[in-house]
């Protein structure tokens, strides 16, 4: 299907190549499919601090294979200190600066747009300019808003804030970055002309706030390898397999309270157990550290040998919501799924037959 002449504006975290977390394929797989439908598309963004494709700077630019113009700011976030003073979530604080807010203030004076999407509620910033705008004269073309999630994310900052064990000032910092998100989500909802989400549980959990708003479930697709003929023999090692990015504090949160629990119990049985994923580097030895019988691979650049040197993957994240794209990951490498039963209520599966 093609839309011809429909001229769109994505507003995103970071250009999503490579696609090595959760959000990112995401993004990456969102964007890529909306760009073959026809649409003029262009995007902001900051650009990929792993492998940038800007020059460098707040003012990039690079068009894609897919035809997509993408407009980027530069590849480094700044620091999150300035956001306690203001409105906005931290993540929103660093990522409308570095350029993103400069080029969007600029496409919304000098541009006509028929759609503007913004993809996760970080990117809810963007609602300042599209106020502003409006009250000043409007915004050619009188676009429809788009709010594209990927969690529910005042329940998941909270749930975040409430279980963190860190110390009481960084507690307290939590607690109001999670109601300065809860506050930003519920004015993209309401300012908004439709809501997407991960899940169809998401949608219900919206909805309970926002009854009168529209609803679309984006559930995520999968392109990656599937391996032929995948045995699991007594040659397979006896090893059950953790995978995905542990870079925000809700997934070290769950890892770390996975491994209080499972870590010796899965040791006296026999049975390894493996952590691969990208993760910052003191992180990752912290935790080599307190859980010496647990292999952390980290980050790695192809995940199928690892998927296919195990028996079994786990899906025990206790908070972050959303669908877990590595389930995908695990499937289709027919990987053995063992999970809690709130981490995997999106998957049409069902246990014990399936899962």
């Amino acid at each position: 299907m093609e839309i011809p002449n429909m001229k769109c504006l994505w507003l995103t975290r970071k250009y999503p190549r490579p696609t090595n977390s959760g959000e990112l394929i995401y993004s990456n797989g969102l964007i890529r499919s909306f760009a073959q439908t026809g649409v003029d598309l262009t995007v902001i963004a900051h650009d990929n601090e792993e492998a940038p494709v800007g020059d460098g700077g707040e003012s990039g630019f690079h068009r894609d294979e897919d035809g997509v113009e993408w407009r980027l700011g530069s590849p480094l976030l700044g620091s999150r200190l300035g956001s306690l003073f203001t409105p906005c979530p931290s993540d929103s604080w660093r990522l409308k600066n570095g350029g993103p807010e400069k080029a969007f203030v600029e496409a919304l004076a000098t541009e006509r747009w028929d759609v503007i999407l913004l993809d996760h509620a970080a990117m809810g910033w963007a609602l300042g300019p599209i106020r502003a705008r409006r009250r000043s004269g409007g915004i050619q073309g009188d676009p429809l808003l788009v709010y594209l999630s990927h969690n529910h994310e005042a329940k998941v900052r909270r749930e975040v804030a409430k279980h963190s064990p860190a110390r009481l000032p960084r507690r307290l910092v939590l607690r109001l970055d999670a109601e300065k998100y809860a506050r930003q989500e519920d004015a993209l909802c309401r300012e908004v002309d439709l809501v997407t989400a991960i899940t169809e549980t998401e949608v219900e959990a919206y909805r309970e706030n926002f009854p009168r708003q529209r609803y679309l479930c984006l559930t995520p697709g999968y392109d990656g390898a599937i391996p032929a003929d995948r045995e699991i023999t007594a040659e397979t090692p006896r090893r059950v397999l953790m995978s995905g990015s542990f870079e925000w504090i809700a997934k070290r949160i769950n890892l770390e309270r996975f491994l209080e629990n499972a870590s010796q119990p899965l040791a006296a049985a026999g049975i390894d157990l493996r952590i691969v994923g990208k993760t910052e580097e003191n992180f990752r030895t912290a935790m080599r550290e307190r859980f010496p019988g647990v292999d952390f691979v980290g980050r790695v650049p192809e995940m199928t040998p690892y998927l296919l040197d195990a028996r079994m993957g786990l899906i025990v994240e206790e908070f972050g919501g959303g669908f877990k794209l590595k389930t995908l990951e695990y499937i289709f490498h027919g990987l053995p799924l063992a999970g809690l039963d709130h981490a995997v209520e999106s998957l049409p599966l069902r246990s014990p037959e399936n899962i």
